[in-house]
């Protein structure tokens, strides 16, 4: 099942993870420096999972916004997530490791969204 979610959505700082509220009214964190690389023009894609419905979340950062772009099972966004061919980066700290990728460009990421979005 994938569901294709429209328009941007709202995000706030909470401490160095930003929170990213979900279609199925959850809220998501992802981590500050992805905000960060998207100021600099840095476009990143990630997977995120919403611990109270169970859905999974495709979501990509621009500069000023956070947004998902697709929903679907677990397993399903992780093999979009996977197919994704850019260079794959990893931020770790003590505790956590979060995973996420970077398009070359904002225009190779909208490309690829609208490919998705047709399949």
């Amino acid at each position: 099942m994938k569901i294709i979610t429209k328009g941007v959505t709202q995000s706030t700082l909470a401490k160095e993870f930003v929170a990213l509220p979900t279609p199925c009214n959850d809220v998501v964190y992802y981590p500050a420096k992805l905000a960060d690389l998207a100021t600099e023009e840095s476009y990143t894609v990630f997977q995120t999972l919403s611990q109270k419905s169970g859905l999974a979340y495709l979501a990509v950062t621009q500069p000023g916004t956070a947004k998902i772009v697709l929903a679907g099972s677990k397993d399903f966004i992780n093999e979009v997530y996977q197919a994704i061919p850019w260079s794959h980066y990893e931020i770790a700290d003590e505790d956590n490791k979060f995973d996420y990728k970077e398009p070359l460009s904002l225009q190779v990421l909208e490309d690829y969204i609208l490919h998705l979005k047709e399949q």
